[in-house]
Formats: structure tokens, C-alpha cells, sequence
């Protein structure tokens, strides 16, 4: 059965509506009835908030967020919006957030649309198997298209998405575009696909559709990799594990993203036994001459190698880097050295020209 939490994506109609709004304390009241008094807005007054029928578009979210109340007020400022004339229900309430939550879902409707329209735009980078030079698979990465056709920053996407509480719906959409992206170019190397664990719930239930569309396309189990990103920002290693054994239980392989971006607890990382480690880049940019990360690097690969986990590097840029990394028993390498993300894959051995 489908989540409707998973599932669903706020929806702004820009009709009339009718707005609840309550308010942090009761130091506010004056202000705020003052507030609804110079816009001419008439109100009913509830025992705990304020009622206030028709109101059309985004310009009173606006004049709240920007005239009425500070940046902290916002927080705490919460506003239920619902159709004019519709009765209310408890499905209603998925739509009663802060002030905060308001003003950025419709300042950034860009970001919205981009979820809503799956406008995800799909680079594969190569990654380099070391001992022989040839592409061993691919990292899918994931830009958001905007209206006007540009790129949007994935920085900004992403932490925008955050911001608006879509960042599920966002690492949901990416995950099966690059798996559809991938079976369209007829992919036969691996593909890593990245996700954020921090936006699901229940694995069982939230990779669903994933695993779905996994089949649907064909893509064999062994031939994916699923990499967890942003894993220094993890807190619950536990919950993070069910996730890895679900694909695990599959068929799937794992990976660990940004290795060596500050873990304080190795041993944690290992108990999670993911099939690769990557290494981040700011251990590899110019390894080749700074002792302090080779020895950084060394401790790493000795620990992959008690769990039989492959040493990817990533973000090497350079001949000098790749020769020291190649020496010290790196397994992959990737960075703009051997190809910077495409659309199309970059089908080519590297062995000639290492």
C-alpha cells in the first residue's frame, strides 16, 4: 500500500482560501490584530488562534514573514491554509506548518516544481578500476532542471528541499531517475546511486518504489550500488544499518560516502561492513605529497581490508595523485581526471594513458 506521506507533495493553489493562524503567545495579539487591521483583513477570533476567510495567492504569507513577526517568531508562528468552503478534516492537518515552512515552500515553488515535475537531469561520472585502467561503473548524479532550462545549483536544491521538508520526495525522485537514465543508456558496468538515510523512515516501506523501478528497468541486482551520502552528518547508526541490510538482503551492494571527513569511531563505520569506502576529497587532493594523509589513507585501507571492502578515492584531479593512490593499494579511483559528469557514458579504457 502506498504512503501518502511518501507519496504526496504540497500542492499551492493560489484561489481563495481560508487561513487558521496561531500564535506563539499572548504578547503577540496586539501586534498581530493591528497588523490585520492595516491590511483590512477581518478576522474571528477563536480561543486559540485566529480565523480569517478569503484570501487569495501568496501575498499575505509574505506581508506576515517580512512586516509582522522576526525571524524567530517565524518558527513558532503556525498557519493551517484550506480551500474556501471545504470542510475541514484531519488529512487537513499535513497542511498546518510555521510561518518559517510557508514562506520558503512559496518562495522556492522553483524547487517544488522540480519535485513535482521530476525535472531531474542525470550526469554519470566513470569510476577507474586501478589495476587495469578500464571503467568499472558509474556514478549517477542528479541536477534539477529549472523552467527556464538551467541547471540549479544541487547544492541549493538539496538544501532548499531540506528546508521545505521534501527532502524524501527529492532523493526519491533522483534515486529512480538515475535508475531510468541509466537502463536508457543500456548501463551494463555498475551504478552507484546515492541516498540520503536521514530521509527515510521505514526502508521496507520507503524503497519501495526503488526497488520497483530497479525491476521494471531490468538492472540486475549486483550490477547496484547504493551510497550512502552525507554520512558524517548520520546520528543513528542502527537506523542506518536496517537500511543497508534491506539492500544488502537483496542482492544490492553498499557503499559509504565522504570517508575521512572526520569520524571520530572507525569501528562504527566497519560495523556497518559496506561493500566499498569511499575516500573523501579532501584526503586525496595532493596525497601525494602530504604524509599526514597518506597516513590517513593507510589506516583506511587496513580497515577495508578486515571487512573485504574496496577503496574508491574520489576527486583526483591530477597524474601525481592517481600514481601515489595506485601505489598505496587504492581498489578505484574517480575525479575529473578520468571524466567530469556527462549525460552519455564515457566508454573508454584508461590503461593506455595511465
Amino acid at each position: 500500500m502506498p504512503c501518502k506521506r511518501c507519496e504526496s507533495i504540497p500542492i499551492f493553489d493560489h484561489n481563495v482560501q481560508d487561513y487558521y493562524i496561531t500564535l506563539p503567545t499572548d504578547h503577540h495579539v496586539e501586534g498581530f490584530e493591528k497588523s490585520l487591521a492595516k491590511k483590512g483583513l477581518m478576522f474571528e477570533k477563536m480561543e486559540e488562534g485566529y480565523f480569517i476567510e478569503k484570501l487569495e495567492g501568496e501575498e499575505f504569507i509574505s506581508y506576515l514573514a517580512t512586516t509582522v513577526f522576526n525571524s524567530v517568531e517565524k518558527k513558532d508562528v503556525r498557519i493551517l491554509k484550506i480551500p474556501h468552503g471545504k470542510s475541514l478534516s484531519f488529512c487537513d492537518l499535513k497542511n498546518y506548518r510555521s510561518l518559517e515552512e510557508w514562506e520558503r515552500l512559496e518562495a522556492n515553488e522553483e524547487v517544488l516544481s522540480i519535485i513535482q515535475e521530476k525535472r531531474i537531469r542525470t550526469l554519470f561520472q566513470p569510476i577507474i578500476e586501478v589495476e587495469t585502467g578500464e571503467i568499472y561503473g558509474y556514478e549517477a548524479l542528479s541536477r534539477g532542471v529549472q523552467k527556464d532550462g538551467l541547471l540549479m545549483n544541487p547544492g541549493k536544491l538539496f538544501s532548499e528541499a531540506k528546508a521545505m521538508d521534501l527532502l524524501f520526495n527529492l532523493d526519491k525522485v533522483c534515486r529512480e531517475a538515475s535508475i531510468r537514465a541509466a537502463a536508457k543508456l543500456n548501463l551494463t558496468k555498475k551504478l552507484f546511486i546515492n541516498f540520503i538515510p536521514t530521509a527515510i523512515y521505514e526502508p521496507s516501506l520507503c524503497l519501495q518504489s526503488t526497488a520497483k523501478t530497479l525491476s521494471e528497468v531490468g538492472l540486475s541486482p549486483d550490477q547496484v550500488v547504493f551510497e550512502v551520502v552525507e554520512t558524517e552528518r548520520v546520528e543513528d547508526f542502527n537506523h542506518l544499518n536496517r537500511i543497508l541490510d534491506y539492500y544488502r538482503n537483496r542482492g544490492y551492494s553498499t557503499a559509504l560516502d565522504d570517508i575521512g571527513s572526520g569520524y571520530s569511531n572507525i569501528e562504527t563505520l566497519l560495523n556497518l561492513k559496506p561493500n566499498y569506502m569511499k575516500i573523501d576529497m579532501d584526503v586525496i587532493r595532493n596525497i601525494h605529497e602530504n604524509l599526514k594523509n597518506q597516513t590517513v589513507l593507510s589506516d583506511f585501507i587496513g580497515n577495508a581490508r578486515k571487512i573485504g571492502a574496496k577503496i574508491l578515492a574520489e576527486g583526483i584531479e591530477c597524474q601525481e595523485e592517481y600514481e601515489y593512490l595506485k601505489s598505496a593499494g587504492v581498489d578505484l579511483c574517480q575525479g575529473y581526471y578520468f571524466g567530469k559528469p556527462q549525460e552519455g557514458l564515457l566508454e573508454k579504457t584508461f590503461l593506455m594513458n595511465l
